[in-house]
């Protein structure tokens, strides 16, 4: 996905759609997690390295942001600079809240056993309240302050890197969940900054990888279900 709009500009919604793919994936994960049987060792490896490969884009998101975008704004005396340090401090919460989750997954992973299930679930579901705290004040506080202060080449730098961040099994599935995430209100800007090649991949096989992939996970879980738990 490419980070410049057509005027030059950096291009700020895209980081709102991969905030929408993170808070997505990770509110499924909470049921997802909970559903699969004790013993059930497949499905709780196949379920661990879904949640695996998400926490390695979240985390590379965020280090991106470390080392590109809050010491620009720290250096900006026209930026409160409590303002970057909640954002930092959010980000230190975020990395515990994860960590706990990674300690979690190959244990449960290896031996899909209830209590280890329901330790990853938990991890999920404390990992929540953070990220979305931290995902509402960025877009709300800090993707203002991009125009002017960053030009779309050095905007880009973020969505290159995320890009490289997403294991190679995943890339796909990926695509077609930021096409989920993108909803009937962003999708056009979504499918607007995909290659022309890439755009055709999504739109023939996108979607039908997003539900084979999505019955993996869930085995027999609906969406709706997720939704409420």
């Amino acid at each position: 996905m490419s980070a410049s709009n057509g005027r030059g500009a950096p291009d700020t919604g895209e980081m709102v759609v991969v905030h929408r793919l993170f808070l997505q994936e990770y509110a499924a994960a909470v049921a997802v997690v909970r559903a699969v049987a004790p013993g059930d060792t497949a499905r709780a490896a196949f379920v661990a390295a879904h949640l695996a490969a998400l926490g390695q884009m979240l985390t590379e998101h965020h280090l991106a942001e470390d080392e590109l975008v809050w010491p620009r704004l720290a250096a900006d005396p026209a930026v409160d600079a409590r303002l970057v340090a909640r954002m930092e401090e959010q980000h230190e919460r975020i990395a515990d809240a994860l960590g706990r989750l990674e300690h979690a997954l190959p244990r449960w992973a290896d031996r899909a056993e209830p209590g280890l299930r329901d330790e990853t679930a938990d991890a999920c579901a404390a990992l929540l309240p953070a990220l979305e705290e931290h995902l509402g004040d960025e877009e709300r506080y800090i993707l203002p302050l991009v125009p002017g202060r960053f030009t779309a080449a050095e905007w880009a730098l973020l969505s290159e890197r995320g890009r490289a961040a997403v294991p190679k099994p995943h890339r796909l599935y990926m695509l077609a969940a930021l096409g989920e995430a993108a909803g009937t209100d962003r999708r056009d800007e979504f499918l607007g900054r995909l290659p022309g090649p890439v755009r055709l991949l999504y739109r023939v096989t996108g979607p039908r990888l997003r539900r084979r992939t999505w019955s993996r996970l869930n085995g027999g879980l609906t969406e709706s279900r997720v939704a409420a738990a």
